[in-house]
């Protein structure tokens, strides 16, 4: 209501403009006639007649005075006015004038009933911040040998947050707040009767992401902190918004871990890239890092990638390299990773294919590759497969994974997936063989 009448004010204000002088005026001759009048009606007697009566003619000269410019103004015609841009003057009527401050007038109202009294939210010292986040939801059903049950299991909000506090310096952090209820089994074997963990607990919290970078030229950057572990496609995409499955391959669970490698580590990443070709479409990336795994803190691990991406031809190749400790105190339990991953991203077609061998100091060696092929129905329709292969190594550890799927995005931001899943479960001393079938519909809203 006060808006109301603010913006009735205003245009009656406007609808005046023309008679601007005429109301300075005007507003000087009340303002005199009524310091006279104010005169004549207070005095208490210490005035003699003479002095009354010469205030009272002054009063009536203002009067005809202001009678006089009333009837100038009335008789008056408008006039064009000339307005000088710098450069040159142009000739306008002032209703012209009028219209484009009336115009003015509404963005600049407009923009106060969006912002209102709110206030507006700075950082301390960044020279500016940015602020985003996702919403991803899933529910699922599980139907296994002897046991069928669904459940919608999955809730993340994450925060990401990045500060520009320097020339080349920046800071990135992802918050998450989520409520996970994972697929599990109930009976002995870990595979028969598939059910989802109860999680009853307040919302786990992890900082995902923190860290620090500095940023000398494309070649040369230095990022500090907690970073995604720098190996391999389906890793360093990460983001729940750009994945086809939000439920990554075999080898990354569980989310966070170390099946092969970690999926996140705390220390320091140098990364750059150069360019080449006629119009600089190829791409040479690279990464050497070195830190430690959140749930081994103190066994220090190393590795690097290599990447070289054909872009006129959509193919990226890339190589990586991991060496570290898997077990916290233990001697002779030293693993070594190698890899390889290629993506081909051309036209209809997207294929992402990863393979990567595990070394192990101590136990059996671990195996995991995956490929999977999409197929761009539309612009915002993908259709997707994959085949997963993973063995850990352990008792039971050896399993394949078919991944079918559709993933749709109705606008940019909003991505909606409808996703079947067989998984085998392969015999293994005395645990049999089995099979899991599961159909998820996930969803991801990204700003």
């Amino acid at each position: 209501m006060i808006e109301h009448h603010k913006r009735v004010g205003v245009r009656h204000t406007h609808a005046s403009k023309h008679n601007l002088k005429a109301g300075a005026a005007i507003g000087a001759l009340l303002l005199c006639l009524t310091c006279n009048t104010q005169a004549i009606a207070q005095t208490d007697g210490a005035k003699t007649n003479a002095e009354l009566e010469a205030d009272l003619a002054e009063a009536m000269r203002a009067i005809e005075a202001l009678q006089n410019v009333v009837a100038d103004l009335q008789a008056q015609p408008k006039q064009p006015h000339k307005i000088s841009t710098g450069s040159e003057v142009v000739v306008t009527d002032i209703s012209e004038v009028e219209d484009r401050v009336d115009e003015l007038e509404d963005i600049v109202l407009d923009m106060d009933e969006r912002v209102g009294s709110r206030a507006v939210v700075n950082a301390f010292d960044a020279s500016s911040f940015d602020i985003g986040g996702f919403v991803d939801a899933a529910v699922t059903g599980a139907f296994g040998e002897d046991a069928n049950e669904a459940s919608f299991n999955r809730q993340v909000f994450e925060l990401l947050l990045k500060a520009q506090i320097g020339k080349n310096w920046d800071v990135f952090v992802a918050q998450a707040f989520l409520r996970n209820s994972p697929l599990t089994f109930s009976d002995p074997e870990g595979r028969l009767a598939p059910t989802f963990a109860d999680n009853n607990s307040p919302v786990k919290t992890d900082t995902v992401i923190a860290r620090a970078q500095y940023s000398h030229s494309d070649a040369f950057n230095v990022q500090f902190g907690r970073f995604i572990t720098p190996a391999g496609i389906i890793n360093m995409e990460h983001f729940p918004a750009s994945l086809l499955d939000p439920e990554q391959p075999m080898f990354l669970r569980p989310f966070p871990g170390q099946t092969i490698f970690a999926n996140f580590t705390n220390g320091v990443n140098v990364l750059g890239s150069s360019f080449s070709g006629s119009r600089g479409q190829n791409k040479l990336s690279y990464n050497a890092w070195g830190g430690v795994w959140a749930g081994n803190a103190t066994n220090f691990a190393f590795g690097g990638r290599l990447a070289y991406n054909l872009g006129d031809h959509g193919l990226t190749f890339g190589v990586s390299g991991i060496s570290g400790d898997r077990s916290r105190g233990t001697t002779g339990d030293r693993f070594y990773t190698g890899g390889v991953d290629v993506l081909y991203d051309k036209g209809k077609i997207i294929w992402k294919s990863e393979a990567f061998y595990r070394s192990e100091g101590a136990g059996e060696n671990r195996h995991a590759f995956y490929t999977q092929p999409g197929y761009r129905i539309a612009p915002n329709v993908i259709a997707f497969y994959r085949f997963d292969y993973l063995d850990t190594g352990l008792t039971g550890g050896e399993s394949i994974e078919h991944v079918a799927g559709l993933s749709y995005n109705p606008v940019p931001n909003v991505r909606l997936r409808g996703i079947y899943r067989n998984r085998q479960f392969k015999d293994d001393v005395a645990l049999p063989e089995a099979d899991v079938n599961v159909i998820q519909l996930s969803t991801t809203f990204n700003f």
